[in-house]
């Protein structure tokens, strides 16, 4: 896994208040941290802790994105 250097927050994600500032890091690691194909590996644990929630946490949040269908 590659070492996180930096986020970048796309405009559209940061402007966004339809989802919570949690919501838009987590989004914006799993953007940057997606390979070629657009998937990313990066482990629910991985996120939790940089985030400092827990693991539990970041899969609520995923799910929350992927029902409502919030992807960039």
């Amino acid at each position: 896994m590659q070492k996180l250097k930096g986020l970048w927050i796309l405009a559209e994600i940061l402007l966004d208040e339809k989802i919570t500032d949690k919501e838009k890091l987590i989004l914006s690691m799993i953007i940057y941290l997606s390979d070629e194909t657009g998937s990313c590996f990066a482990s629910n644990g991985y996120l939790a802790s940089i985030v400092k929630v827990s693991t539990n946490r970041v899969s609520k949040i995923i799910s929350s994105l992927k029902i409502r269908n919030i992807s960039k």
